[in-house]
């Protein structure tokens, strides 16, 4: 690893929502070593937003730079390709050795993983496998060693026997709370995830190739099922955790109508106050073991005395609702900032100069492909709409004027639901609303400190004044007051939609 370009570390979580870290606020939250980093090392952008509020079409956004609306990476099952640019690729392109540890939701099955990646291992799809008795993926490498097919469906049969009946209020709510079991597996993601990072310092203490290292980890928690350890669980002051956003009727006429065909199908309101908490207890504990795994990456990457030459970025692919609103996990196309606005901390190298601290700038994910092209002194070879952080490492100054999110689908398009889970399965309360319409309308988000604005194209638009409300629970679309700044909301978003409707690749064709 002696080489001028800096090491790479890509730490991606999943359903990690910005507010669920400490210092950014949130006085029940536990995560020290993430903490630690923005003391010493980092900075930490508390307005930093994903492109779109569920997996794959974010994955998309912020691994091409892209906006997910630009290429058609706008569902769960429309994926890239070999011919797709991104930020892998470029690595690969230029020299970097690739590992590759974690879930996909980013490439269709059929591309060939040398493309991207030269290390390939998902404890995620393994442990499904050995369920299944089935061979893991062409071209992955193993690291569930002495993991049984037994122990594999027990864990299964324990998350699911955690719904209870199907009539029962837990049965859609992904709670399994403090799970007391000799299998890891058992606690929601946990088992997988802990493998996932243990394979990682194992494979960092022994690289000892010339080429720079950049290891992308795709995890998955805080993803839920709501699980955890009593250890976790432990750390966490009940007292301190904050109240759970609930809206009024009034409230609620007032917002999207797939919130309130979730909300009846989640059936949460038939939880008391203190077991809604109990689930942000939860995915609060869960925050607290992804923090204690970026504290062990982060030790080996010190012990294998390359920190100083590695550049570290944590962020989460979008945020979770963990019982807000009445709703438990994601929605695809609502944009509170429980959903879009994710943790984003970056340590640049010690070769670059960098003042620690909190960075308020509005910022969002499309931006790291091209803060990493300059940091590793690699021109992009394909247009992309991100825009440089490096110089936020040492200036306090504004970034983007507005952020953007977008979700959801024209009626036409059908094979743009996602749906089709019979009524039996975890993710029916959301999928099957995404059948309907307007529910699961197309719809657009254009954000600035104070206000949001949201244009839905079958149903009302929303329009938030984040400074008197902050939760978002007054839609102020029909407010006269507001009318002058919605209309030149309007326009900034026309004005948006119009420049990234597209990209024309740099090569040009022979005609």
């Amino acid at each position: 690893m002696g080489n001028k370009r800096p090491n790479l570390l890509l730490f991606v979580s999943d359903h990690f929502r910005s507010e669920a870290v400490h210092h950014l606020g949130n006085e029940a939250s536990v995560t020290p070593n993430i903490d630690a980093l923005i003391d010493d090392d980092a900075v930490s952008f508390s307005n930093a937003f994903c492109q779109n509020p569920v997996c794959v079409p974010s994955r998309c956004s912020f691994l091409s730079g892209n906006y997910p609306h630009v290429n058609g990476f706008r569902t769960m099952h429309h994926l890239m390709s070999a011919q797709d640019d991104n930020l892998l690729k470029e690595l690969k392109k230029n020299g970097y050795h690739v590992y590759f540890g974690g879930k996909n939701d980013v490439f269709k099955e059929e591309v060939d993983l040398s493309l991207y990646c030269d290390d390939r291992s998902d404890a995620y799809s393994e442990l499904g496998c050995i369920a299944q008795g089935v061979p893991i993926k062409k071209g992955y490498r193993s690291i569930l060693q002495g993991v049984t097919q037994q122990m594999a469906i027990e864990a299964a049969n324990a998350k699911e026997a955690s719904r209870h009946t199907q009539d029962g209020k837990n049965y859609y709510s992904f709670y399994q709370g403090i799970v007391d079991d000799t299998n890891p597996f058992a606690i929601g993601f946990m088992g997988a995830e802990d493998a996932q990072i243990k394979d990682a310092i194992h494979y960092l203490e022994n690289y000892e190739g010339d080429a720079p290292l950049c290891m992308y980890l795709s995890l998955t928690l805080p993803h839920p099922f709501y699980a955890c350890t009593k250890e976790d669980d432990a750390v966490i002051d009940q007292e301190k955790l904050s109240p759970m956003v609930t809206l009024t009727p009034s409230q609620a006429a007032l917002k999207p109508s797939i919130m309130k065909g979730m909300r009846e199908n989640y059936q949460l309101y038939h939880w008391s106050k203190e077991e809604l908490l109990a689930i942000k207890k939860t995915y609060l504990a869960m925050v607290h073991h992804v923090d204690e795994n970026f504290g062990k990456v982060i030790e080996a990457f010190r012990q294998k005395q390359v920190y100083d030459a590695t550049a570290i970025f944590l962020f989460s692919d979008h945020g979770d609702y963990a019982g807000d609103y009445g709703i438990a996990e994601i929605n695809q196309n609502t944009f509170e900032d429980v959903l879009t606005k994710v943790p984003l901390v970056i340590k640049p190298p010690k070769s670059m100069e960098v003042k620690p601290g909190i960075r308020t700038a509005l910022v969002e994910l499309t931006d790291i492909p091209q803060t990493i092209s300059e940091i590793a002194m690699m021109p992009l070879s394909y247009p992309q709409f991100g825009r440089s952080l490096c110089s936020q490492f040492t200036t306090i100054k504004e970034h983007r004027r507005y952020v953007h999110c977008e979700g959801g689908r024209r009626e036409d398009e059908t094979h743009c639901m996602d749906g089709g889970h019979p009524k039996d399965h975890l993710y029916w309360p959301r999928t099957s609303e995404q059948m309907k319409m307007p529910q699961h309308t197309k719809a657009v988000m254009i954000r600035s400190h104070k206000y949001k604005y949201v244009k839905r194209l079958y149903e009302l638009d929303e329009f938030y004044d984040l400074t008197l409300d902050p939760l978002e629970l007054n839609n102020q679309i029909q407010e006269e007051q507001y009318q002058k700044i919605i209309t030149e909301m309007k326009e900034e978003l026309l004005k948006f939609m119009i420049e990234t409707c597209d990209q024309v690749p740099y090569h040009r064709d022979e005609r």
